[in-house]
């Protein structure tokens, strides 16, 4: 009797484990694409509070450009054009008064420092704007000492500016002829200047007000 057996040559099957680690779904949803959600949300809030904050601040430049509108049209064009020709006026005016050069403080200087035995003649001056000024005279003193004392006192003038005592001679009388040349400053020449220091010394000197005479204190004569 042959006896048969069966026999089978397949390979056992062996149970396949997944390699994903736990964290790559959660609840059968993918962690990245959260991720990724969150991501565009916030990124579509952003713009959209960018957005409605630019239009608020063009809203706001709109308004405020029309409360300008409306408070330049409240002022009156004719009062605006009055006081621009006025301002003008003021300032043509304050640019002449810089400008303008008076005599006066330089001769109460050659009157004071001039020496009683020293006379002088023939003034010259040139003068530039914004600059100093350059004066010259011819002068005549009875002996050499009393130019010589003529030039310190002149050497000691803050106004005066490289005094210089020249060309010396002698005249048919016997005096001493000769030729004087300074740089003034220009700021002692200036009217304004001359103006605002007399007001000074004004508010200096003071004004005394006068003062009401204190009530008499007569008694009642008696019945």
């Amino acid at each position: 009797m042959v006896i048969q057996f069966k026999t089978s040559f397949t390979p056992p099957k062996t149970p396949i484990v997944s390699r994903e680690g736990p964290h790559a779904s959660w609840g059968g949803v993918n962690l990245f694409s959260i991720i990724a959600f969150v991501t565009f949300f916030l990124t579509g809030a952003l713009a959209a509070g960018v957005f409605f904050y630019k239009s608020y601040l063009v809203r706001a430049i709109v308004t405020m450009d029309a409360s300008l509108a409306e408070a330049k049209k409240s002022f009156e064009p004719e009062f605006i054009e009055e006081a621009a020709r006025l301002h003008a006026r003021i300032e043509a005016g304050k640019e002449l008064l810089n400008q303008h050069r008076a005599l006066s403080p330089l001769f109460d200087i050659l009157e004071k420092k001039t020496l009683e035995n020293v006379r002088f003649q023939d003034l010259h001056f040139t003068a530039e704007q914004e600059k100093d000024i350059l004066l010259s005279m011819t002068g005549e003193a009875r002996s050499f000492n009393a130019v010589a004392l003529q030039s310190d006192v002149f050497g000691t003038e803050p106004s005066f500016t490289n005094p210089v005592f020249s060309n010396f001679n002698l005249n048919d009388s016997g005096d001493v002829v000769f030729d004087f040349s300074t740089t003034v400053d220009v700021e002692l020449l200036r009217y304004r200047e001359m103006v605002l220091g007399d007001r000074e010394s004004d508010n200096k000197e003071g004004v005394v007000p006068l003062e009401a005479p204190a009530p008499s204190r007569e008694t009642p004569s008696s019945p």
